[in-house]
Parts: C-alpha cells; sequence; structure tokens
C-alpha cells in the first residue's frame, strides 16, 4: 500500500502586520483560511493513484482538484488542526509566538483551542478506517502542514516507511509505502 501526502498549494496571505493582539490574530487566521493558492507542478511520482482523499478547506481543495483528475472524496477529517490564540489577554505579540503558543495549548490540551490533541487524534483515527476500509491500493491525500505531521507519526506506528520534512513543503509529495496490508 502507497499513501502519497501533498500538503496543499501556497496560501497567498500576507499580513503587513508582525504583532497582534488575540482578536488581530484570530481574524488574520481567518483571512489565511480563506486566502487564494498560488498553484504549481505536482511530481505524482509516476504512480497510478486510485483515489485521492482531499480536506474540505478551499486551499485543499483547489489543490486536489488541479493535481489529480480522478475519483477525489474530500472529507472534513482532513482539515487543519484549528490555530487559536492561547490567551485572550489585551497584549500584542509576534505573529510567531501566536502560532507557536497555539501549538503548544493545542499538546498540552489548554480550552483555548478548538480541538484538542484529542481530537486531532480521533480524526487520523477515522482517517486511518476511511484508509484501510476502502481497499484501495494506493491512496493521495491532500491536506495541511500540521495535520500531515501528525498523520505521518500515525502512518510511521503503523509500519509504513517514508520521510518528510519537519515542515512539509507546500505543493510536494511525501510517499509513504507498507508492504503488508492489514
Amino acid at each position: 500500500m502507497i499513501i502519497g501526502l501533498v500538503r496543499h498549494f501556497k496560501v497567498m496571505f500576507t499580513s503587513h502586520k508582525k504583532w497582534y493582539t488575540s482578536d488581530e490574530f484570530r481574524e488574520a487566521m481567518n483571512v489565511y483560511d480563506e486566502s487564494p493558492v498560488k498553484p504549481n507542478k505536482v511530481d505524482l511520482g509516476n504512480i497510478n493513484w486510485d483515489v485521492c482523499f482531499s480536506s474540505t478547506m478551499p486551499r485543499a481543495v483547489e489543490t486536489a482538484k488541479t493535481i489529480y483528475d480522478g475519483k477525489i472524496i474530500f472529507t472534513d477529517d482532513l482539515v487543519e488542526v484549528p490555530l487559536m490564540p492561547f490567551t485572550t489577554r489585551k497584549i500584542k505579540l509576534p505573529s510567531v509566538i501566536w502560532h507557536i503558543g497555539g501549538r503548544i495549548a493545542w499538546h498540552k490540551l489548554k480550552p483555548s483551542q478548538k480541538e484538542t490533541r484529542t481530537g486531532t487524534r480521533n480524526r487520523i483515527d477515522r482517517v486511518m478506517e476511511m484508509i484501510y476500509e476502502s481497499d484501495f491500493k494506493n491512496i493521495l491525500i491532500v491536506s495541511h502542514g500540521f495535520f500531515i505531521f501528525e498523520l505521518t507519526k500515525r502512518l510511521n506506528a503503523e509500519g509504513f516507511k517514508g520521510k518528510i520534512d519537519t515542515a512539509p513543503q507546500n505543493g510536494k509529495l511525501y510517499l509513504f509505502q507498507r508492504s503488508q496490508s492489514y
């Protein structure tokens, strides 16, 4: 079985701000989620993909429709792990601090985040069930950076061999393969 992971195309979002309040950061994330993408050519590895599973977020939908012309199954289980401000204090912090703080809050199961680590793992469980129950052998998945990073941990734990960049690149194929099937 081969699983191909592709992070959506690069989002065309440029903030002119370097420092945000919690409300401004939340709004910036909303604008990012609705921003267009810049398509690029994706080498799908000359693999005959049976199906493509894709996130329902607009940037992933456009990526999937651009790179794959076969059957695409869209699912909310592949959407990005929501990133929320980790505090509501009226302070301004650099964007990178909001990003890192939000992911730390997610990891520590803080209520500031829309989804907990447990919620993300539950979605990954459902994605793995979808993969195994589909009977497809070559599955292309279009999703998002942080979710892909977490999904690869599960793929590795289940015997898939493959590598991914620490920060998955936009519009790049990452291959994971397992010789035995369940």
